[in-house]
């Protein structure tokens, strides 16, 4: 399965990152307070540019699109049918006149086995209700010479019936902005070169103000953990201010290479996992979660599965000032977790353990607050999850 995002130590000002002398049990009341509901910005008002190209129905557009000249491109307000893919592999901006207002019933490729990268989608709704109008089942895809792509103050729909709101198999340079995401069955975005001994990207990817729900299968869950997530990462970037709702996987899941990633503010609920760690998620920091009571499990990490030669998914990871009311375990650390700390976290509604360690390789907490838990329920044990009592 698979992992990515950019540690920065900003956020880290004035906390005391030590653990010495804090035992598993120490409590903090001031963490309550850290996880605030996270309200990600919306699609944003902005100006087009004045020497754009202005079309007004599919036809102009393909057209277009199709000069090699990079160029901007202003669609009038209305709907855009086509019975193929807008393709951009010349890095052209597009923009919606009035937001929200230019309806694209076909999907976006920005990238191509040749032309240039730096392309831009700018305040259009992509509405999908037939992947073969797409590339690769994605209402935008990015790939091949689509690096340094921006998608910004967009809306993307999936209708139930498509595989992704946003498939980028060239994550370098990406930046994802006040974007919201509806109705996909796989992934609401995905962000994934799929290469598992891919160095940490040196244009790593930027996720910010993602609004993203209902991403699942009609047979909910029946991915097995290969798909069904709201948000997916597998290379070095970052995301900041989410909300995920109703993911029927998980809410985001890390692997593949994912490293040095950061996660800063993100809010899931109603989805069986709230963060999945998998193999390989490396060097990571997952700060100011707020995990909602409608949630199984707020963050699990892979085991050290025989498949990946018994090497463990999570590895010198950090979760802190984050909040758990997930209702079974707050974190969940599987068989070989080597070196993840949770710290300065607050823990609620958990009915085994606020925190599992498995089998763990000097895994640490410190600092957290676990006055919420149910009742008799222990802050941290070490037995396997499947001793839970469930229902």
């Amino acid at each position: 399965m698979k992992a990515a995002v950019l540690i920065t130590c900003a956020a880290a000002v004035g906390l005391v990152l030590l653990l010495d002398g804090e035992g598993e049990n120490a409590e903090s009341p001031a963490a309550v307070r850290i996880a605030p509901p996270v309200r990600p910005a919306a699609p944003a008002r902005y100006r087009v540019p004045r020497a754009a190209i202005r079309v007004s129905s599919s036809r102009r557009l393909h057209a277009a699109l199709a000069s090699s000249a990079r160029r901007s491109i202003v669609l009038a307000a209305g709907t855009y049918e086509s019975r193929r893919p807008f393709l951009n592999p010349h890095g052209h901006a597009i923009y919606a006149a009035r937001r929200g207002r230019a309806v694209l019933r076909a999907g976006l490729s920005l990238g191509g086995n040749s032309g240039r990268p730096g392309a831009l989608v700018r305040g259009v709704v992509v509405d999908i209700d037939d992947g073969r109008r797409t590339v690769d089942g994605a209402a935008i895809a990015v790939w091949g010479t689509g690096r340094d792509v921006r998608i910004l103050d967009t809306t993307l729909r999936g209708n139930g019936v498509t595989r992704a709101g946003i498939s980028a198999s060239q994550p370098a340079g990406l930046v994802v902005r006040r974007v919201v995401v509806r109705g996909f069955t796989d992934f609401g975005i995905f962000v994934d070169a799929n290469e598992l001994d891919r160095a940490r990207l040196s244009d790593p990817f930027r996720i910010r103000d993602a609004d993203v729900a209902r991403v699942g299968r009609s047979d909910p869950g029946s991915s097995n953990g290969r798909a069904e997530a709201c948000i997916w990462i597998g290379n070095t970037g970052s995301i900041r201010r989410a909300r995920l709702r109703a993911c029927a996987w998980t809410g985001l899941w890390t692997g593949t290479s994912t490293d040095r990633a950061l996660v800063d503010g993100l809010d899931v609920d109603l989805a069986p996992t709230g963060v999945y760690i998998e193999h390989f998620t490396r060097d990571s920091t997952f700060r100011r979660l707020r995990i909602g009571r409608g949630v199984r499990i707020g963050l699990t990490a892979e085991w050290a599965d025989p498949a990946w030669d018994r090497r463990p998914a999570s590895i010198d990871n950090l979760i802190e000032l984050s909040r758990f009311e997930s209702w079974l375990a707050g974190v969940y650390l599987d068989e070989g977790s080597t070196r993840t700390t949770v710290r300065r976290s607050s823990f609620a509604n958990q009915s085994w353990a606020a925190i599992g360690d498995y089998r763990g390789d000097g895994n640490a907490f410190g600092a957290n607050d676990y006055a919420g838990v149910d009742a008799g329920v222990p802050s941290v044990r070490h037995d396997h999850i499947s001793t839970a009592r469930e229902g």
